[in-house]
């Protein structure tokens, strides 16, 4: 199976339910923010609950369905996804890994942390 373009994916869904998009990247209105951040906090519970009742079927689905959610965000936002996505990839590649959990903010050896001279990715032109 080819790669999936997810955030094509989520536009295409938009799309078909002529949802709104801003014209350039900006903010949508308050009624579509906050419907969007209550459907996250929705989808990042079903993780939680799926985690606690040890549903590893729960738990994927709310993982694709927060994706799902963040990309109609940024749908909704008219940002340039994949271009966005492209250099925080780059960036998160150069971090490490945490050799000691007092080397994470986590308090994790699972975390990946920013090293010495680690540079945000540039995003502001984007926008």
């Amino acid at each position: 199976m080819p790669d999936r373009d997810l955030f094509g994916d989520v536009t295409a869904f938009h799309r078909k339910f002529n949802l709104p998009q801003q014209e350039k990247p900006s903010l949508p209105d308050l009624e579509i923010l906050q419907l969007k951040l209550r459907h996250l906090h929705e989808e990042l519970q079903e993780i939680e609950d799926g985690v606690d009742a040890k549903d590893l079927e729960q738990v994927f689905d709310g993982i694709i369905d927060l994706v799902y959610v963040s990309l109609g965000l940024a749908y909704f936002c008219k940002l340039p996804f994949n271009e966005g996505w492209q250099r925080v990839h780059w960036a998160n590649m150069k971090k490490v890994r945490a050799e000691r959990p007092e080397d994470s903010k986590r308090g994790s050896t699972y975390d990946i942390i920013k090293p010495e001279g680690w540079e945000a990715p540039k995003l502001s032109d984007l926008l």
